[in-house]
């Protein structure tokens, strides 16, 4: 997806983000956790964060490393002002950036940072497998990347409601919403950008929504949703009430409509110079 467009519909949504994004502050809480773990406080003395969002991930990270020096970017320049303002509210602080990392990333000087961090951001990235390569080209050696984003297997009941109702309508097939990558993938990136250690960790959550409007109107609000479909008018809407009557005929139970989240948590070193 454009930089410009994942810019604009985050800003418009970073006042509504936090209090719709309960698996992303579950994926924060967890990657944090990975990371000082793994990481002294002694070892570390400068952070990347790599679309920082509304900063919970800041907020977790900065703390376990308050004397690191500490940049965090963002393309949404209303994400990046809540990031600020909830550090500023627990007296912390960091360097904020507002830029495309997709971009940015080949404009910084190579092996200077200490740990790079990323909470559900990577999913999209436009040219991942070269993101990836300039990321890892930042690390010093033995210095370590660690991410968490969305499996393929996120919102299956969605992408199996819309294929339903696409065949009902006698249409083709449209993805809605990103396609996302296997945590393989991932690591085969990682490890052609000289990457060592490599791990990831598959998590699966599954929440509940009164109603598929409701779960649609949770999406909307922390700016995620996209599709391939462009149209609009009444056969957009035949589409979607055709979807949403066989979400909640076969994937409705009794707390709700059921919504499946794949989380992966991965991470890798920079290898050793030679």
């Amino acid at each position: 997806m454009p930089a410009n467009t994942v810019k604009h519909r985050f800003s418009n949504k970073a006042a509504s983000y936090e209090q719709y994004a309960i698996v992303q502050k579950e994926m924060a809480n967890r990657l944090s956790a990975m990371v000082q773990t793994a990481r002294p406080r002694n070892a570390v003395a400068s952070i990347l964060e790599v679309g920082c969002g509304t900063g919970r991930l800041t907020r977790l990270v900065r703390s376990q490393y308050p004397h690191a020096d500490y940049e965090a970017i963002d393309v949404a320049g209303g994400m990046i002002a809540q990031a600020q303002a909830s550090l500023a509210s627990l007296g912390l602080t960091a360097r904020f950036c507002q830029a495309d990392a997709e971009e940015w990333v080949w404009k910084q000087p190579a092996a200077s940072r200490d740990l790079i961090v990323s909470g559900a951001c990577f999913q999209w990235f436009s040219r991942p497998e070269q993101t990836i390569r300039g990321l890892c080209r930042l690390l010093k050696p033995n210095a370590p990347l660690f991410f968490s984003t969305f499996g393929p297997a996120t919102f299956c009941e969605l992408h199996d409601s819309f294929a339903y109702a696409h065949a009902s309508l006698g249409e083709n097939n449209v993805r809605h919403g990103l396609a996302f990558l296997a945590a393989e993938q991932w690591l085969s990136m990682l490890e052609a950008a000289g990457m060592e250690s490599l791990q990831a960790i598959q998590q699966k959550v599954v929440l509940h929504y009164p109603r598929v409007a409701d779960f649609l109107h949770a999406i909307k609000a922390v700016g995620a949703n996209t599709s391939e479909d462009k149209r609009a008018g009444l056969g957009r809407r035949r589409l979607m009430l055709a979807m949403m009557d066989y979400y909640e005929r076969t994937y409705g139970e009794e707390q709700g409509v059921r919504v499946t989240y794949d989380l992966l948590y991965i991470s890798g070193s920079r290898k050793p110079r030679p």
